[in-house]
């Protein structure tokens, strides 16, 4: 009996060799896409109308925050992504004007969002439609400032 094409692929290792290049293809093509965004946050006029960027904000930091919340994360990374995620939350009910002050902190915590959403892609995937459904929200003008809860911590893990 002649073995199928994809399960000699397996025995050889092509699929395991496979899925570390796959990842890695995924992590660059997303580095590639909110590169631009966190440049845009350093960049943006101080309380200049940024409805596209608080967008796409609120989604990469909506997954990075609900990674953050069912995992361990190292230092204060849960609640510093559930402050950014807020605060892009607090510029759009503020009609989309954009604060420049917290430009540096939210490019940053865009890059630990990739971080996490690439080292945890299978959870991220859980998360996927109620952050793209809150980008949405921003997009459209129609989130309010009470769609994100204070952050809790189960069990006292608040240095977790």
């Amino acid at each position: 009996m002649k073995t199928p094409i994809h399960s000699r692929a397996m025995t050889r290792g092509l699929y395991r060799k496979a899925a570390p290049m796959m990842a890695l293809m995924v992590r660059k093509n997303m580095e590639a896409e909110y590169t631009s965004v966190g440049l845009h946050c350093v960049q943006a006029d101080h309380q200049s109308n940024q409805t596209e960027l608080l967008a796409r904000l609120a989604y990469l930091l909506g997954m990075g925050a609900e990674i953050a919340r069912a995992i361990p994360v190292a230092g204060d990374n849960r609640p510093g992504l559930h402050q950014a995620l807020a605060t892009v939350v607090d510029m759009a009910v503020d009609g989309h004007r954009w604060d420049s002050s917290w430009g540096a902190q939210l490019s940053l915590a865009a890059d630990i969002s990739i971080d996490l959403f690439c080292s945890y892609s299978n959870l991220a995937r859980r998360f996927e439609p109620g952050a793209r459904l809150l980008s949405q929200h921003v997009m459209a003008g129609t989130v309010s400032d009470d769609v994100i809860r204070p952050v809790e911590f189960p069990n006292g893990n608040e240095g977790a």
